[in-house]
């Protein structure tokens, strides 16, 4: 077979220069040419039929069954039901069982011991292949006149090629409402007429719609085995041998490139290629080799390259495609395997479709990808056609385990939602939806693994800032706080006043009587801390101020415990308490609220006063304690919520009380 630049070589070649290319004669080429011209689906005849001896004898033994009136004898000839360029067909009553025959004979004019050898080889080979796909030859002999007679099974049907694409025809005679389906299980039918036929080592050579017949029930017949040659040595020498037929034959629409005879063997492959050219024509509603001229139908079969329109089944045509290869060895090996492929895409047409339906959205989500839209509005979109996508995936997959495109379309639809999330920032959803495919690509399970643990360790560090702030909040707790506060800061304020007051009543003062201030402050300060725990340890701010308090009392006790020891004034040792507040306060308002800076200077003030004017210390202590007060309140009050709180809380019990008293009421 010539190779892919000789096919456009051959475009530049005179016909007589292609007559030569395909061993012809330049008259044989242009009376083919002539005959594909008018009638392209025609079937072309060998030039020359061999009349081996061998099918001289084979024709010699049929001379015995010759009688006085032949086998027509027995038949009563009716009309003319079918003629072509050799035969003709007769429609007759065989008396002998009384029945309709279909009865084949030769035209008048065709009577010679090649067309004769022609239709007894036709008959040789249908009586051969039994098969319900096949006519039945009921009887074969010669007439008296010595030429042959063939008594078929008569169909009452129609030639396929009148209904392959006639939708309401095949609806009207068989009720079926999907042609494509009617005509693939025809197709199918074919198959196995023909794998019959290379069993036995016959070629047809001549596969079209033509050479079906369509009963009147749906019945399928495969006819006109004139071409057919044999596969194996035939001693009979009813069969030219396959090896011997070099010469162009068959129908140019559907022929595979071996059978222009120029190279090439012709085997089980090249019927393939007619089964995939008949597929061909259910698919695109024509033949896969049509031109203006016989050159062009010849580079179209040595090209044998097809395209598609939209809408064909892709899985179809990818039958077609690989049915009707240029090299034969790239064709299915048989026409059973052609047909187990025919009945898989059967089987699961539905699955199919699913699967088809889902690809689409799975365009649309690529296409939706490319538009550089508003990034929530493609992300919206793009979530909705994969869920429509992967809904019709999984049907698919549910009805036909085994349909690969579904499987394959899943994965590419998956794994194009995985890298858009990951290009988003949001590896949650990519690692959602890689958890769908049962086998992950490694590269992509790895960017999104790597993308979680940078995701993971994100989280982690706002979780620690979130708790920091959280500890920082001064607004947290800062109610309980601001109560707790208040509660010790007028009690502060009053006990330096009571204090003094002792002081200048009881003299000498007892050196004990510093020690019960301190305690009777801590006491305080402790059972207020025990109302307001669950509060004032929630944040770092709350502890913190209780860490002051506490670190103010121990130092002020340790003043104490000194003064003691160093037999200092008690007048002395109350104003170095106004040094301890002053710089715990200085503490306080440097590392916990900076809102402090009045009592600082309050304390500040009060210490240097006290120097001066021993005899003020508690007034002076009072005062700080007072502004120290003061600056808690204005510092952690909020007026508008704190007042709404408190309404809301008198609410409250208002709405208990009047509750009980109903439940009182109703109790009496």
């Amino acid at each position: 077979m010539p190779h892919e630049e000789d096919v456009s070589h051959l475009l530049t070649l005179s016909e007589d220069e292609l007559a030569h290319t395909l061993e012809m004669t330049p008259v044989h080429f242009a009376e083919i040419a002539r005959t594909v011209a008018r009638n392209p689906g025609s079937t072309i005849e060998p030039e020359r039929l061999r009349s081996s001896a061998a099918g001289k004898r084979a024709l010699e033994g049929l001379g015995g069954e010759r009688s006085a009136p032949g086998i027509a004898g027995g038949l009563d000839m009716g009309l003319t039901i079918g003629e072509g360029g050799m035969g003709i067909v007769r429609i007759a009553m065989q008396r002998s069982l009384g029945r309709k025959v279909a009865v084949k004979t030769l035209r008048s004019k065709m009577k010679n011991e090649q067309a004769t050898l022609r239709l007894l080889r036709e008959a040789w080979v249908t009586g051969a292949l039994e098969h319900p796909n096949i006519v039945p030859v009921y009887d074969l002999g010669l007439d008296e006149d010595g030429s042959p007679i063939i008594v078929l099974k008569h169909i009452e049907g129609l030639a396929w090629s009148e209904l392959i694409g006639d939708a309401a025809a095949v609806k009207e005679r068989f009720g079926a409402v999907d042609l494509l389906e009617h005509n693939l299980r025809i197709l199918v039918q074919l198959c196995n007429a023909v794998s019959l036929a290379h069993s036995r080592g016959v070629l047809h050579r001549d596969l079209k719609p033509d050479n079906v017949m369509i009963g009147r029930f749906g019945e399928v017949y495969l006819v006109d085995w004139g071409i057919a040659v044999s596969m194996n040595p035939d001693p009979t020498g009813r069969l030219p041998l396959a090896a011997e037929a070099t010469e162009m034959a068959g129908t140019p629409s559907y022929m595979a490139p071996e059978m222009l005879g120029t190279s090439g063997k012709l085997d089980e492959r090249t019927d393939v290629y007619l089964l995939g050219a008949i597929l061909h024509e259910i698919l695109v509603g024509r033949p896969p080799h049509l031109g203006e001229s016989f050159p062009q139908i010849v580079t179209s079969i040595l090209r044998s390259s097809f395209a598609f329109p939209d809408g064909v089944p892709s899985q179809l045509a990818e039958l077609a495609s690989r049915a009707m290869s240029r090299s034969a060895t790239d064709r299915f090996a048989s026409a059973d395997e052609l047909r187990k492929q025919l009945e898989w895409y059967l089987r699961h047409r539905g699955s199919l479709a699913l699967s088809a339906e889902a690809l689409l959205r799975v365009e649309e989500m690529r296409r939706e990808l490319g538009t550089g839209g508003a990034p929530d509005v493609v992300r919206d979109r793009v979530h909705h056609l994969f869920a429509e996508a992967r809904f019709g995936f999984r049907q698919a997959i549910r009805a036909c385990d085994d349909n690969e495109a579904a499987r394959t379309g899943l994965r590419e639809a998956t794994e194009m939602v995985v890298v858009f999330e990951l290009e988003r920032g949001t590896p949650e959803a990519a690692a959602a939806a890689l958890a769908e495919l049962e086998t992950p690509p490694p590269e992509l399970a790895k960017r999104v693994s790597d993308a979680m643990r940078l995701r993971e360790a994100d989280r982690q560090r706002v979780a620690t800032l979130e708790r920091l702030s959280a500890q920082l909040d001064p607004t947290t707790g800062q109610r309980t706080r601001l109560v707790a506060g208040g509660m010790v800061g007028v009690f502060w304020t009053i006990v330096p006043e009571v204090c003094g007051w002792a002081y200048r009543t009881y003299q000498p003062t007892p050196r004990w009587m510093p020690y019960v201030l301190t305690c009777v402050f801590l006491g305080v300060a402790v059972l207020v801390g025990l109302w307001g725990r669950e509060s004032l340890s929630k944040t770092a701010v709350n502890r913190r101020t209780q860490a002051v308090g506490l670190a103010m009392f121990a130092a002020q006790l340790a003043l104490q415990v000194g003064g003691n020891l160093l037999e200092m004034k008690l007048l002395h040792v109350f104003i170095l308490y106004l040094h301890t507040w002053f710089f715990s306060t200085v503490v306080f308002a440097l590392f916990v609220d900076r809102r402090f800076g009045p009592s600082v200077a309050a304390y500040f003030t009060a210490f240097v006063g006290a120097c001066i004017a021993p005899e003020h210390v508690w007034h002076l202590m009072s005062a700080a304690n007072f502004v120290l007060t003061a600056n808690l309140l204005v510092a952690w009050s909020r007026p508008a919520e704190d007042g709404a709180f408190l309404m809301g809380r008198m609410r409250e019990r208002r709405e208990r009380r009047e509750l009980a008293r109903k439940r009182s009421r109703g109790a009496r």
